[in-house]
């Protein structure tokens, strides 16, 4: 499986896919010296571990969304356009990405 690379300027990054390309660039990495794949695995750890200063493993590892910043509003009204009960209860915390603002949406317990 070749997963495709991760950046920011995607409107969504799930963390699943985020945790899959971090693990299929260190594997490459063993077998291959690349300088695109170094800097891509060392932005993407920088975010992770941003990521994981944010909230709690339990939040992310079982994948959540992480919406830029730039596309927050639209994203918010299409989630309360189809559930807006979630939308209600879902709580977003700021994460740093190379310098672009991302949303780690974490779901509410009431």
């Amino acid at each position: 499986m070749v997963s495709r690379p991760i950046t920011n300027t995607e409107n969504i990054i799930h963390s699943k896919d985020l945790f899959m390309r971090i693990n299929w660039l260190q594997q490459q990495l063993n077998y291959r010296c690349s300088d695109d794949y170094s800097a891509e695995l060392k932005a993407l750890n920088a975010f992770a571990r941003n990521m994981e200063a944010a909230a709690s493993v339990s939040t992310y590892d079982s994948g959540t969304d992480l919406i830029r910043d730039s596309f927050l509003e639209e994203y918010t009204k299409a989630l309360e356009g189809s559930d807006t009960a979630n939308a209600a209860r879902m709580t977003l915390t700021p994460v740093d990405f190379n310098g672009t603002s991302y949303w780690l949406s974490q779901p509410t317990t009431i």
